[in-house]
């Protein structure tokens, strides 16, 4: 598959995947977040394996995957039938990983954590800052949509 032959639906969860994965709005996004990225949808690869495809795929050499370069990455990942809901699916399935008590809410703490793993470079103030817009209501808690949202961009 490339990326001529992704639907619209597969185009659009791509671009929110790389667009919710690169926080500081660079264009590009690390070889940890493609490879978080990729098991979200469902494909975990070892190291070795994202160095190879980070060799494959950053074209430019730039030691970052700018977003055509992903296409490209991530159409060969991208199961035929990936939807929306599919992607919707597989977010509440993290998102329940930390609720752990199934009270339908991540305290913002732990939210940040989430955040921080998924990209160690983002600076403590963009994170707040991005807890504070997501906190929205001032509940101290993170909702599946409001987790959704940041996930997907929307």
């Amino acid at each position: 598959m490339n990326k001529t032959e992704l639907s619209k639906d597969q185009m659009k969860i791509l671009k929110e995947s790389f667009e919710a994965f690169d926080i500081e709005k660079k264009g590009c996004i690390s070889v940890e977040v493609v490879g978080t990225i990729l098991e979200l949808l469902g494909q975990t690869l070892s190291e070795e394996e994202l160095k190879e495809v980070m060799e494959e795929y950053d074209v430019d050499e730039s030691g970052q995957i700018e977003f055509d370069e992903f296409l490209e990455l991530a159409s060969n990942f991208v199961e035929p039938e990936e939807d929306y809901d599919a992607l919707r699916a597989e977010l509440r399935e993290v998102f329940m990983m930390y609720d752990k008590n199934g009270t339908g809410f991540i305290p913002l703490d732990v939210f940040k954590k989430i955040l921080q793993e998924l990209d160690g470079a983002v600076p403590e103030n963009e994170l707040d800052d991005i807890i504070d817009e997501i906190d929205a209501d001032g509940s101290g808690t993170v909702d599946f949509e409001e987790f959704m949202e940041v996930m997907t961009g929307e």
